[in-house]
């Protein structure tokens, strides 16, 4: 699900995403590391230039990736575990979204 959020309300209510929250999402990462625009500056976030674009939170038990589209953010609820189609379907739609 894509839902729209301001800067404000996802820093408030979530915390960045740790290593081993993402584990499970080593298809999806893979993926998105091919695209040459993006620099992964630390694990899962990412960079075009000095613009943070995508990175990931997680609150409770819910995993989910924020990607700037250029005009604001936009959140995509990352449920549970994923097959590698689905995790390479969704890392496409998050690169679809990226300004670049």
């Amino acid at each position: 699900m894509l839902t729209v959020v301001s800067v404000q309300q996802y820093i408030k209510r979530m915390a960045h995403a740790k290593k081993d929250h993402l584990k499970h999402l080593n298809i999806m990462l893979t993926e998105i590391r091919k695209t040459s625009e993006l620099k992964e500056k630390s694990f899962g976030c990412f960079y075009i230039k000095s613009k943070s674009v995508l990175h990931f939170h997680v609150k409770d038990t819910r995993l989910y990736a924020h990607v700037y589209d250029g005009k604001g953010w936009i959140e995509v609820d990352l449920k549970g575990s994923m097959p590698e189609r689905s995790q390479k379907q969704i890392s496409k739609k998050i690169i679809e979204l990226l300004p670049i």
